[in-house]
């Protein structure tokens, strides 16, 4: 049973150290997120639960300490310490500061094979560490991958039930311990495992992990006997975008045989390489034949200024100065990928975007960028693109040099909570908006979210309906002529107080150029007008249409277009304000669904 989040430290270990939050628990011990006031740093902390505390779990609960503690490898979590307080056993080890690969699969089912095979590959390099040195970890599944947020690293945790080569016999044959679902044949047999049995397991996560569920479903006995009795699900029919080498190495893995399964975990990291840098090819050539995904020189450029303006806008941090003028450097090196030449002039996106952070400008906006084109494909970007002079008219007539708009706001809790909360808000009534794609990944992983505003052709023939509460975003948009908007997720905050940054942007050059066009016909019909009201009225006063009458319209004219323009200019520049204001308590709402989830709900522990 998970224990509550209340659930204090045993009072024994506060003297050495300072409680953040509850991790969670595992099968023997409760996991607390904890600063060491020694060493001033935060570490997990694991502390055998009470009930657990006979001499047998006792034992395999140190035994883990002292297996992961000699096993020191990028992709094995660290254990700095194990000791016992007050008759309490605990161990302290590196914090994580991410989301374990059964979260991320819960959250957001199948994921891309290239994210998959990278994973893999560094898990079987670990794996072949510690098989090298005698230790089968009989645990593998998604829970037990920790994915760390900052590098995407994936790191193997959990060696509670591991089987040491010198270790007194707690786990011998005959006893059935680990998941389920992830479970070689001879282990659920209770038969003598090596680290063959690991690669079975691994087989299992992968894929789960490629078609969105495990191999084997339903009790935990019916798939205990799946896994001895019953062949492989066809991994080609669960997930069929996936490339026949790829099915080929995690359907070896699923070999009930372990002889027919890699010999080492070594040979299947090698595996995992060659497939993952197929399946990069691969997508890298989709991505290339997509709308925008082969930029001319002058488009590559256009991007630049666009995220370099996006960056400005948003965050008055880039300076405009910035020369852009060359691509990032290819790959190199004995492990790059071989790519087909582009042809001359021509350049990649992923290159583009290196340029552009080589440049100083943020990859958030270059890919905000980027998202224009591949949204609107390379002709449609173009002709949104604007030249100095209309920049100059934009300014002039509209009153601003804002060529986007960039709204912000820093909401406490974990980021998956704060999408929850957004998705209600923005899609539910009043607001309406409709979610038409996500570019670029999911939205936790940097992806952005386009929304559409529906029109608001009331606002044109019911002035009222502009003056109500629930109207007031979409008549704000209407005026500036801006119905899409992109929203995308930054993690801030820390560990012990997460916290999430909702940015929105949306581009301000289609409407510009639509209100600028309706502004120069407003000032040539109020010029043609007050010219001539002013010659009428002035020859009616005076008798006759003479010079006077033609000079007083001239100036009637000059007034009446002069007024229409600081009008027009106003009109914009008030929307545009009252639209960003808007948008702010859009998001002042999104906060507010959030603290009601928490106080109704409870909030889940997000990455």
């Amino acid at each position: 049973m998970t224990p509550s989040t209340a659930t204090p430290l045993p009072a024994g270990l506060a003297t050495s150290f300072e409680t953040i939050r509850l991790l969670g628990a595992g099968g023997m011990g409760a996991v607390w997120l904890v600063r060491d006031r020694f060493l001033d740093r935060l570490v997990a902390l694991k502390v055998l639960l009470a009930d657990h505390a006979d001499s047998e779990q006792r034992e395999r609960f140190l035994r883990e300490a002292r297996t992961s503690a000699r096993l020191e490898h990028p992709h094995i979590i660290d254990v700095y310490r194990a000791d016992e307080t007050d008759g309490v056993v605990w161990f302290t080890m590196r914090f994580i500061d991410g989301e374990s690969l059964g979260d991320r699969l819960r959250e957001r089912g199948a994921l891309p094979a290239s994210d998959v095979l990278r994973v893999l590959r560094e898990v079987a390099w670990g794996l072949a560490y510690a098989h090298a040195r005698g230790v089968v970890h009989r645990d593998i599944k998604p829970d037990n991958i920790l994915l760390d947020r900052e590098s995407g690293r994936a790191v193997l945790t959990d060696f509670g039930i591991a089987r040491d080569a010198s270790a007194s016999a707690l786990t011998q044959v005959g006893n059935v311990l680990g998941s389920v679902h992830y479970m070689s044949p001879e282990q659920a047999s209770g038969e003598e495992l090596d680290g063959r049995s690991d690669l079975y397991a691994l087989g299992c996560v992968a894929y789960h992990a490629l078609a969105g569920v495990p191999p084997f479903d339903g009790s935990a006995q019916s798939v205990l006997v799946a896994h001895v009795t019953k062949p492989l699900p066809p991994l080609a029919a669960a997930a069929p975008q996936l490339a026949a080498s790829v099915v080929a190495v995690v359907e070896r893995c699923l070999a009930k045989d372990p002889n027919e399964r890699y010999a080492s975990a070594d040979e299947l990291a090698h595996a995992l390489d060659t497939v993952l840098r197929e399946a990069e090819l691969n997508e890298r050539a989709e991505a290339d034949a997509a709308p925008g995904g082969i930029l001319s020189e002058a488009d590559a450029l256009a991007v630049w200024q666009r995220a370099a303006q996006l960056q400005a806008e948003a965050a008055h941090r880039m300076e405009r100065s910035a020369t852009l003028t060359s691509a990032a450097s290819r790959r190199s090196g004995p492990h790059a990928a071989v790519e087909p030449p582009v042809d001359p002039g021509m350049l990649r996106v992923r290159d583009v975007e290196a340029a552009a952070v080589e440049a100083g400008i943020s990859r958030q906006y270059v890919a905000l960028a980027l998202a224009e084109v591949r949204t609107r494909g390379v002709d449609q970007a173009k002709q949104f693109a604007i030249s100095e002079a209309e920049d100059r008219r934009f300014t002039l007539f509209m009153g601003t040099a804002d060529r986007a708009m960039s709204v912000s706001r820093v909401i406490p809790g974990a980021p998956r909570a704060v999408l929850a909360a957004l998705g209600q808000v923005f899609t539910s009534p009043p607001r309406g908006l409709e979610l038409m794609d996500t570019v670029n990944g999911h939205p936790l992983d940097g992806g952005i979210m386009r929304f559409k505003m529906p029109r608001f052709a009331e606002a044109y023939v019911n002035p009222f309906a502009a003056m109500s509460k629930d109207n007031a975003l979409k008549y704000r948009l209407e005026q500036i002529e801006l119905f899409e908007l992109n929203v995308t997720l930054q993690p801030r905050g820390t560990a012990a107080a997460p916290a999430c940054e909702v940015i929105i942007t949306g581009d301000l050059r289609p409407g510009l150029r639509a209100n600028l066009r309706l502004d120069r016909w407003l000032i040539a019909l109020a010029g043609l007008t007050g010219g001539i009201g002013a010659t009428v009225a002035t020859a009616g006063a005076t008798g006759g249409a003479g010079l006077v009458a033609y000079a007083m319209g001239a100036v009637g004219a000059c007034i009446a277009t002069v007024s229409c323009f600081a009008w027009y200019r106003w009109l914009f520049r008030e929307a545009l304000a009252k639209a960003t204001e808007q948008l702010g308590l859009m998001l002042q709402g999104v906060e507010q669904q959030l603290a009601t989830q928490r106080l109704f709900q409870g909030e889940t522990e997000g990455r």
